[in-house]
């Protein structure tokens, strides 16, 4: 089966002071790995850039099963299901030494043309046996604000970029402990819509549901840029 564990420590950095795991440090996680993993399938940045190609993230979920503690080794691992269309499913599972579940994730990438900006169908695939295995069975939901409210701003600078030249979805995670005085989550669920590049100015959105909070980001002529829905 195509997979890459690696081991990880949460350290300072990645808690917010009321000592809540940033739900950023575990999509830095995420994408840190996917990164290495797509590497060495040969289908990693250097490989795609050449055709004017890169990953972008579509959509990530994760739940967290009770808590992850601050200098504690863990292991991170990865492997992607088959790809359905466009759309390449990866799944990530945080376990600790004795092989606890602490957490799992699912996520959805796509291939992205670098000069045009749009999605592409393209030839890329990963060689080997791919798992059928599915962190939740009910996947990643879709997300819907009723009664949104303006709840803060957010202008893009280079500290929030990453190699794509556009906002890292990590940073888009940090806009959400902002609005909600909160980095932490035990559920946690994005949807990433249009980029945002340097000089943007996002509108941040709140409107809570059923217990749970939902951050919208917009630009100012409305086009919604994300949205994530937060369970603490």
């Amino acid at each position: 089966m195509l997979e890459l564990k690696r081991n990880i420590t949460f350290d300072d950095a990645d808690f917010d002071d009321n000592g809540e795991l940033k739900a950023s440090a575990m999509l830095h996680g995420f994408q840190g790995i996917a990164s290495e993993h797509a590497d060495a399938l040969g289908v990693g940045y250097d490989e795609l850039i050449r055709d004017d190609r890169i990953w972008v993230l579509s959509k990530v979920k994760f739940k967290v099963y009770g808590r992850i503690e601050k200098g504690r080794e863990y292991v991170l691992s990865t492997y992607p299901r088959p790809k359905k269309g466009a759309a390449f499913p990866r799944d990530f599972y945080i376990s600790d030494s004795s092989g606890r579940e602490a957490a799992a994730a699912t996520s959805v990438w796509c291939v992205m043309n670098f000069v045009t900006r749009k999605l592409e169908r393209s030839g890329v695939d990963f060689d080997g046996e791919c798992t059928e295995r599915v962190p939740f069975a009910e996947g990643i939901e879709k997300i819907k604000a009723r009664q949104p409210v303006q709840a803060g701003m957010h202008k893009v600078t280079e500290s929030d970029l990453d190699v794509n030249r556009h906002v890292n979805n990590c940073r888009y995670a940090d806009m959400v402990g902002d609005v909600l005085g909160t980095n932490g989550a035990s559920c946690f669920m994005m949807n990433f819509l249009q980029e945002a590049v340097l000089g943007d100015e996002i509108l941040l959105y709140r409107d809570e549901q059923g217990g749970a909070d939902i951050v919208t980001g917009k630009l100012e002529d409305g086009t919604t840029i994300f949205q994530a829905l937060v369970q603490g």
